[in-house]
């Protein structure tokens, strides 16, 4: 059993984080450095965005406003990427157009790349742009009706969150390759700590539907798994950003969801589950078949193991639910494979990052996942849905 890709359409959702304000002047006139941006980052790491847009399959955009400041300007400091920052002096120029690829552009929000920029409008001693970005991810995601929804990341001096995992070997990278690592294992992180409460709410569903006791506990295991997953992506994600990161608090909106309805639940558990982490369990095996970096490595093993196991419970528990519900789940079982299957995988990110380079360190190319994923319907997804549907 294998897998990669959070459930097919959903939306990731980010709550907007608020600014500590920018730097003022420094002695010489030139502008110092911004403020630290609010619970959403500090640096390029999580502009101040607000995300809402549907996802397919395992790709999601997001659309939102970075603001930066005018680098000839030398009157006002940039304000952290959290917030919009403020500034030295008034900026009433006209604001240049950016380049995605230039390092002093913010980087777009954690597994996401650019695709346009709008023209600059000055706010608040700032240039600011509207932006829209492709995103790509994996695992099973914390669903608020039909959307995502992860925490964000935040900097710590010493983050508890991957603080014990192993260190890849860093030294040898570029800065592009380093950031590109640090943004995809960032991405998967944040995922990863959204599955635990994903698992968390499906054992309490199973419950509410009378699911048998050992899917309960393989339910329970699993969310401690999510828990060391996650763990294991903070913590590279911080090796390559150089710096330690973590999830801040989840904003669970007031109130989780659960239902009893068993048709609704087996069709979730067919997105997120027999398709979303059957995916994910090959992805897992081919980024670790192309790694060589023993952090890596020793990362993905793991990863790799746990998700076919989950991919697994997830089979279990529709099969269960095809004999308990008859022909109501049967039908919902059907749509739900038809839709997942049809979704499209994630557009590839451009970068000037080493291809070899991303590989060696669990992240191989495009081309490489997209085989991977077809293999893995055609070996494994269909052979197993006729399977079930035949039972």
């Amino acid at each position: 059993m294998a897998a990669g890709g959070a459930a097919c359409s959903a939306s990731v959702i980010h709550d907007r984080p608020s600014g500590e304000g920018g730097g003022g002047l420094s002695d010489d006139g030139a502008g110092a450095p911004g403020g630290m941006g609010g619970e959403g980052g500090q640096g390029g790491l999580n502009p101040d965005i607000v995300t809402s847009v549907q996802a397919g399959g395992v790709s999601w955009t997001e659309e939102g406003t970075v603001c930066v400041a005018p680098e000839l300007l030398g009157e006002g400091g940039q304000g952290g990427s959290g917030g919009a920052g403020g500034s030295g002096g008034a900026y009433t120029g006209a604001c240049p157009a950016l380049d995605p690829a230039d390092p002093d552009v913010p980087m777009p929000p954690a597994g996401c790349w650019y695709s346009s920029l709008g023209g600059g409008v000055p706010r608040g001693g700032q240039c600011c742009y509207e932006f829209t970005a492709s995103c790509g991810g994996s695992g099973r995601p914390f669903l608020v009706g039909e959307r995502a929804r992860t925490a964000r990341a935040q900097r710590r001096a010493a983050g508890a969150w991957g603080a014990a995992a192993a260190r890849p070997d860093v030294a040898p990278l570029t800065p592009a390759t380093r950031a590109a690592l640090a943004e995809a294992w960032l991405r998967d992180a944040l995922l990863e700590h959204a599955s635990v409460a994903s698992f968390s709410r499906f054992a309490l569903e199973m419950m509410a539907v009378g699911a048998p006791a050992e899917m309960l506990d393989a339910a329970h295991e699993a969310a401690r798994d999510e828990v060391r997953h996650a763990a294991l992506c903070f913590g590279l994600a911080s090796a390559y950003a150089g710096a330690a990161l973590e999830p801040a608090p989840f904003a669970f909106g007031g109130r989780v969801e659960v239902t009893s309805d068993l048709a609704e639940l087996a069709a979730r558990a067919v997105r997120e589950g027999c398709v979303g982490e059957t995916l994910a369990a090959v992805q897992a095996s081919e980024q670790l078949a192309h790694a060589t970096d023993a952090a890596v490595r020793s990362a993905l093993t793991a990863i790799a193991a746990d998700e076919a196991r989950h991919a697994e419970l997830a089979w279990r528990f529709v099969a269960w639910a095809l004999q308990t519900g008859g022909d109501a789940v049967r039908r919902a079982v059907s749509a739900a494979f038809e839709a997942a299957l049809a979704a499209p995988p994630p557009a590839a990110a451009t970068t000037d990052a080493s291809a070899a380079a991303l590989a060696a360190h669990g992240r191989p190319d495009d081309a490489v996942l997209a085989a991977s994923r077809r293999c893995a319907i055609a070996d494994v997804i269909d052979p197993a849905l006729r399977a079930l549907l035949a039972a």
